[in-house]
């Protein structure tokens, strides 16, 4: 059998006390600086609402004053000590049986297998694969599998059969790899036919293959990961398009925020960068969407500094960007166990946010929470802010400035 890749276009108790160590230094009160407003990026300009369904879907729980969490990584040794609002999986099934509310998803890659070699399904369906100027079969630039055709209705049908099959017994399902491949910009153009296949065809066919997955699934909820959303960079590329398509579907997976899973753990965005990974989460969210968020960490075992150090960044980035009722984060370290502090991070009761974030004039991000306030710093030298009020660190510690160095992210609450 040899496999052939779709090308779409292209509650438990409370944690124990953290001992989360906090970067956070005491001096004399003094007053907040003013904030200097920092534009985000608007949210789309009408609801993108997919289409309605005879049978309703089941939705996740309000996160609006949540941190709101998920989790696509579980196994059956590995038990998360906090309250999950989705779950990917059959792990995520078993949990389901203990608490109903908990969303279940199903995951399909955009990888289907044939039965026959793929020289017999060219002989008998040559309109199935994608070609290139000479009439050469165009393999997918990470494994030796042709290219299908998603621009034939007889295709997509077979492909949204597949993910329907895959949906079964799940609330929802996340589809990966609609249109990666079908970019090339340092390869040879892929040719339908006798004619190059055109962004315009690409969109086309995407859209198209997505609406014959919807159509299959009506029932469950559809998250698009990858392509265009899998982090802030590709979606300001693609914008327009990545907003489109989305809006047949129920909800985005940032599988990249703030971080490539195999980057050094060292290697964190430029202030531009977050800012624009943050801004990305902002406008998303705020339509309404289903939004999943994963910062993943590959390399275990990792010190605890340097794991600590991430998810007090990303969960701080991800609080900042936060927008609408259903958005929910993920802190994934390569599937190994969380430490208890950090799952008391995790389900820290911060509250519903109050207003957008800013950029102090010490240079520090900060957005204010109903029961809380998170804090940045994505410059390049550390930095220090006088609070208006006391506040406690997760470890219990009443503050009133925080001193927060290069790449680190800090959560607040109100005594």
């Amino acid at each position: 059998m040899l496999v052939l890749l779709l090308a779409g276009c292209g509650n438990i108790a409370p944690p124990a006390q953290s001992v989360f160590p906090s970067p956070v230094a005491y001096v004399t009160p003094a007053p907040l600086p003013m904030p200097t407003i920092t534009p985000t990026l608007p949210p789309v300009a009408k609801p993108t609402a997919p289409p309605a369904t005879a049978v309703p879907k089941k939705q996740p729980i309000d996160s609006t004053a949540a941190i709101g969490l998920w989790g696509d990584r579980l196994d059956g040794s590995q038990a998360f000590g906090g309250f999950l609002d989705l779950a990917s999986g059959g792990v995520g099934q078993a949990m389901a049986k203990q608490n109903i509310a908990l969303v279940t998803l199903g995951a399909r890659q955009v990888y289907f297998d044939f039965a026959e070699n793929y020289t017999d399904t060219k002989a008998s369906r040559p309109n199935w694969f994608l070609q290139d100027k000479d009439g050469k079969l165009v393999f997918a630039s990470n494994t030796n599998a042709p290219l299908l055709n998603i621009r034939e209705p007889d295709v997509r049908s077979y492909i949204a059969g597949e993910v329907a099959k895959a949906a079964q017994g799940f609330d929802g399902i996340v589809i990966d790899g609609l249109g990666a491949d079908l970019i090339r910009p340092s390869a040879s153009p892929i040719f339908s036919g006798t004619k190059p296949f055109s962004d315009t065809q690409r969109q086309e066919a995407a859209e198209s293959l997505l609406r014959a997955i919807r159509a299959s699934v009506p029932d469950k909820l559809l998250i698009m990961t990858g392509y265009a959303w899998k982090d802030g960079t590709v979606y300001a590329a693609r914008t327009g398009e990545a907003q489109d398509i989305a809006g047949i579907a129920d909800g985005v997976h940032i599988s990249e925020w703030l971080r490539n899973p195999i980057s050094g753990t060292k290697d964190f965005k430029t202030e531009a960068g977050w800012k624009r990974d943050v801004d990305y989460l902002s406008a998303i969210s705020a339509d309404g969407k289903v939004v999943l968020v994963t910062t993943r960490l590959n390399g275990n075992p990792l010190p605890a500094e340097v794991s600590d150090q991430w998810l007090s960044y990303s969960l701080a980035s991800f609080l900042m960007g936060k927008n609408g009722p259903r958005t929910y984060f993920q802190f994934d370290l390569n599937g190994s166990t969380l430490s208890s502090s950090q799952v008391a991070l995790l389900n820290a009761q911060i509250g519903a946010p109050d207003g957008s974030y800013t950029k102090l004039s010490s240079g520090l991000f900060a957005r204010k929470f109903s029961n809380g306030i998170v804090f940045i710093n994505a410059s390049d030298k550390t930095l220090s802010a006088d609070l208006d009020a006391e506040y406690k660190t997760m470890s219990g510690a009443t503050v009133k400035k925080v001193t927060l160095a290069v790449d680190n992210g800090l959560v607040l609450l109100k005594p």
